[in-house]
């Protein structure tokens, strides 16, 4: 039996979510998900049978890390945490943190395993790919601004090409309000980020041939490149240079896992030059440490 906590976000949701499928496909894990504001620990691990008592607790976002350490120490099982805890990550069993957060020369601890970007729900075998882009915008943070004018230009550029691709576009929580009524009227089939499902990034992800995405994605990125599509990055002024974030972007620009608009020559994105499938990576190591009967 594993748990897995939620904390109601859907960036975190997301990432425990596609570690729990990646388990469930490799070995028969059940999974147990916990909504924390649902969690009353000590009523709840009072009243456990034997069966159901957790021999691993995991998930992601601050909010969990509590509960995570109170199943932990109740049971003396394993803990996993996503993305780096906001607590000394020697509490946990094993933290799967993105690289560009680690930062640092030195070595991870044996307890890290850095990742290539964030999880997620890409699965690992995609069907064929379409005739199709797809365009992911974001929305200002503390790491990138926003420039409508150039982004809509971008865009009008990209979608106006010619390449023979039916583009769709779809916003974020993020998108500013406005953005989307400044959008040129044709080219693309735009998809409401309120009126899309949780499956419905992931299923459109894995057929669409290329995808460009607003620089402050990075986790929009790293499925795009998962689901193995060309991936192009649409300009978004940068607020903080020194932004770990910031620099992991542009180590992807670098390293030619992504092609950044000002670099583009017009022609067919190019894919990525290997395949990445972290979620089935990670699962892999928890299998291989924790539970190695079953690898």
């Amino acid at each position: 039996m594993i748990w897995r906590f939620t904390d109601g976000k859907p960036g975190h949701e997301n990432q425990s979510a596609a570690l729990a499928e990646a388990l469930e496909a490799m070995a028969p894990f059940e999974i147990k998900s916990i909504p924390i504001a649902d969690f009353r620990w000590r009523a709840l691990l009072d009243s456990l049978d034997e069966a159901e008592r957790p021999a691993l607790v995991m998930g992601a976002g601050h909010g969990t890390h509590g509960a995570i350490l109170a199943v932990a120490r109740r049971f003396g099982c394993l803990s996993v945490v996503l993305m780096k805890p906001t607590l000394p990550a020697a509490f946990f069993d094993l933290c799967l943190i993105p690289r560009h957060d680690l930062g640092g020369d030195r070595p991870p601890a044996d307890n890290i395993l850095p990742t290539r970007g964030m999880l997620n729900r890409i699965p690992a075998d995609l069907p064929p790919k379409e005739d199709t882009g797809l365009i992911l915008v974001g929305g200002p943070s503390k790491h990138f601004g926003w420039d409508e004018d150039i982004l809509c230009a971008a865009i009008e550029k990209i979608t106006g090409g010619g390449n023979g691709l039916a583009w769709q576009l779809t916003d974020s929580r993020r998108t500013p309000a406005e953005f989307l009524a400044a959008l040129p009227g044709t080219g693309f089939t735009l998809f409401s980020h309120r009126d899309t499902g949780p499956d419905w990034l992931p299923a459109t992800l894995a057929t669409a041939r290329e995808v460009w995405v607003t620089e402050d994605s990075m986790s929009m990125i790293y499925e795009a490149l998962t689901a193995r599509c060309g991936v192009g990055l649409l300009p978004v002024p940068v607020r903080n240079p020194r932004s770990r974030l910031v620099r992991g972007v542009q180590q992807l620009r670098e390293t030619g896992w992504v092609t950044a608009y000002a670099d583009w020559d017009g022609g067919p994105l190019p894919a990525p030059p290997e395949p990445l499938h972290e979620a089935s990576r990670c699962a892999t190591e928890v299998v291989t440490r924790f539970f190695p009967s079953l690898s």
